[in-house]
């Protein structure tokens, strides 16, 4: 049987989870627009420095203001929030499309704009988002439901890099901003379908920062540190260094990144296979050891043909351990019970602080060293991604 027919059987996902991924899947498409171009908009616009700033401050606030906004969600159904975050996404976009506008208002202050929406976007949305996941999916099939979301996105990732290429050079920056801000708003119709849940997030603000410091839980979140940081160099710092290398040309980025994205597919559907029936941990261990070192070989990438080679190294390997890294996550939010928010909250903390941390370092190595010793740092502290631990979660 082939891939594509059994990517059919997402059909018989039960109802509350199949709004949820076609609310996600229509989303992450309008996000898609954006993933590679985003970041070099900015680079543009106000250079390498002021983009890792903003990205600095937004992970920083994110950080903050979590355990405050996580009270609100006794008060609403999480999918009222699905809808406010996704509502911000859109001014999100709308925030890239005044500058790309040029109009007569300050670019600080529509930076500011731009900060402010992306901000309530993750505040709104990501902790409603990982907890209605953790509750919907059935626990024995964890990755192969992670395995045919990200299966499907890829397909529709195969043109989107190219399409927003072909966006920018034949229109300009504001008809993909436009496009954007319309997907993301299609995403809303599902999301009104989504299954009713509310939780109470239990944790005080200065208690959520004692958890996430304690000992007992100190492994796994060092864990989820280590996914943030690595995956903020590869939304970005890695689409800048790759257009720099590309001396500025978006088609050329746009097609190096489809053909990575087309060569890695089938991968997603057989770890998804692979993850729910051997063991997690294993595939953990020897993904992240191999995706440490495509970290180390992107350093190294001077050509379009060493971006495609190792862009397609490390996204094999990123599938590899990423689906039974994502499954397990999932497996221990579900085994919290009520505190399955209070998890996810500390987890997006996590995650961000070790985004800053990166932040951090790479301003201060454009200072003093080169940039691509951050490629470097974030091979080793992929390695981190071992110690996560079920076990270590029992409120």
């Amino acid at each position: 049987m082939s891939w594509f027919v059994k990517i059919s059987k997402i059909e018989k996902l039960p109802a509350r989870l199949k709004n949820l991924y076609t609310h996600r899947i229509i989303r992450t498409t309008g996000f898609g627009l954006l993933t590679m171009f985003g970041p070099i908009f900015l680079y543009e616009l106000i250079g390498l420095r002021g983009t890792i700033l903003i990205w600095l401050i937004i992970s920083s606030l994110y950080f903050l203001l979590i355990p405050l906004f996580a009270k609100l969600f006794k008060y609403f159904s999480l999918h009222i929030f699905l809808l406010l975050g996704t509502l911000c996404a859109a001014g999100y976009f709308w925030a890239y499309y005044l500058l790309a506008q040029n109009f007569r208002i300050s670019i600080f202050f529509l930076l500011i704009l731009l900060i402010v929406f992306n901000l309530l976007n993750r505040l709104f949305y990501w902790i409603p988002y990982n907890v209605d996941f953790a509750r919907f999916v059935d626990r024995y099939h964890r990755g192969r439901r992670i395995s045919y979301f990200w299966i499907i996105v890829s397909l529709v990732g195969i043109i989107l890099p190219i399409f927003s290429a072909w966006m920018i050079e034949r229109f300009n920056w504001s008809a993909l901003f436009v496009a954007g801000i319309l997907v993301i708003l299609i995403s809303m119709i599902p999301a009104f379908f989504i299954a009713r849940t509310r939780e109470v997030y239990t944790f005080g603000y200065w208690e959520s920062l004692k958890k996430l410091c304690s000992k007992r839980h100190f492994k796994t979140n060092l864990a989820y540190a280590a996914d943030g940081w690595q995956s903020g160099i590869g939304y970005f710092i890695w689409p800048i260094f790759v257009f720099i290398i590309l001396d500025g040309n978006y088609m050329q980025v746009g097609g190096v990144m489809a053909l990575i994205v087309l060569a890695t597919c089938v991968l997603r559907y057989l770890t998804g296979e692979l993850t729910d029936r051997m063991d997690k941990k294993r595939l953990i261990r020897t993904g992240s050891v191999l995706f440490s070192l495509g970290w180390v070989f992107k350093a190294l990438v001077s050509s379009a043909l060493h971006i495609f080679l190792v862009g397609i190294f490390h996204d094999f390997v990123a599938v590899l351990f990423r689906t039974p890294f994502d499954a397990l996550t999932y497996e221990i939010a579900a085994d919290q019970g009520h505190y399955v928010d209070e998890f996810s909250a500390l987890r997006e903390m996590s995650l961000h602080f070790g985004r800053i941390l990166m932040f951090i370092l790479a301003l201060g190595m454009i200072n003093y060293v080169n940039l691509v010793w951050v490629f470097v740092v974030g091979g080793l502290v992929s390695l981190l991604f071992n110690l996560v631990s079920k076990e270590e979660f029992v409120y």
